[in-house]
């Protein structure tokens, strides 16, 4: 009887640890795992291209449109940055770098 019990019990703790994780793995495929994974992978782009490894570009992504802010040295390298931001998933891109001494 004991015995039944326990494995009772641990078929039920099996249960909700499984079920658990078939949450935590949902929770990735989530619209905000996916403008995490999203940023990330823009951020790694900007890291390799040489033009653009040493601007500050902060990206923000929401709801599949990523938002560039900060500073870069050319229009080239603005419009650069832009169609590097267009990653699978990425709907669009709102380019709001500014070009350093542009105006002056």
């Amino acid at each position: 009887m004991a015995r039944r019990i326990w494995c009772a019990l641990s078929s039920a703790a099996a249960g909700l640890i499984l079920t658990g994780m078939s949450a935590m793995a949902a929770g990735e495929d989530s619209p905000a795992g996916a403008d995490a994974a999203q940023e990330q992978q823009i951020r790694a782009r900007f890291a390799k291209t040489p033009d653009l490894e040493n601007n500050r570009i902060e990206v923000k992504v929401d709801d599949g449109i990523a938002v560039l802010e900060g500073t870069v040295d050319s229009q080239r390298e603005k419009k650069e940055a832009q169609q590097i931001a267009h990653v699978d998933g990425i709907l669009g891109v709102n380019n709001r770098l500014q070009v350093r001494g542009a105006g002056k």
